[in-house]
């Protein structure tokens, strides 16, 4: 698989989503090698990389940084190297993540239950309009990210979504905003690391993964949520 994780309005989880799903599909799988794109100026992916690999000795994945053309280009030249490729792609509109909507077999685009990020959904969906011409692969996710515990906006936002921009697959349930993500995120890890202390955010994140298409059971094998016991891999 080919991702790339993007939207042009920035603030809205790309980076920590896209460092999530590169170390769950290594945990995943050990057989797996996963290829992390960091298409982010402000190099998020990279030094979440390097966290890692303090905290635990291996990130598990490979990241490489790459600006524009050069995400294609890495693309072209790795794709038959690693199992999965997830590009973080940055915000606005910028040659990364146009690169990356032309490489990619789908791309998810994280959205913010608020007024702003809904209005620069227009400018987004055109953009991957545009990639379909040339890759017609490519399948539109989005997943509410950021979302609040409670109250309507949630909701609301994502049927603002259904009805406006039909052409992008709607992933349930939303991500709420938990201290989990950056308690995590501080220290090289991912949700499905070590302590793995809630659940209901690890709940929130399988179902993504699970939407993603990405295989369940020896994902579970690492967390058994019907359990909420923590299991070896």
């Amino acid at each position: 698989m080919i991702l790339t994780v993007g939207n042009i309005k920035g603030g809205v989880g790309k980076s920590t989503l896209a460092c999530n799903i590169a170390a769950a599909l290594s945990l995943a799988d050990s057989e797996n090698s996963i290829l992390l794109i960091d298409g982010d100026k402000q190099g998020s992916a990279a030094t979440f990389e390097q966290a890692r690999t303090e905290t635990r000795g291996n990130a598990g994945f490979t990241c490489v940084r790459a600006q524009g053309s050069e995400v294609l280009n890495q693309v072209r030249s790795m794709r038959d190297k690693f199992d999965h490729i997830i590009i973080d792609a940055g915000g606005q509109d910028n040659p990364s993540l146009r690169a990356g909507l032309v490489a990619s077999d789908k791309v998810l685009v994280p959205v913010a239950p608020r007024s702003f990020e809904t209005w620069a959904l227009e400018d987004m969906v055109s953009l991957i309009n545009e990639a379909q011409i040339t890759n017609e692969r490519l399948e539109a996710l989005a997943v509410i990210n950021l979302a609040f515990p409670r109250g309507k906006d949630n909701s609301q936002t994502e049927e603002i979504i259904r009805e406006d921009f039909p052409s992008l697959h709607m992933l349930n349930p939303p991500i709420v905003q938990r201290k989990a993500w950056s308690d995590a995120a501080g220290q090289g890890l991912c949700l499905l690391d070590p302590p793995r202390k809630d659940v209901k955010a690890i709940e929130e994140f399988l179902a993504l993964l699970a939407g993603l298409g990405i295989n369940q059971n020896n994902i579970k094998v690492i967390y058994n949520v019907s359990t909420k016991k923590t299991k070896t891999a």
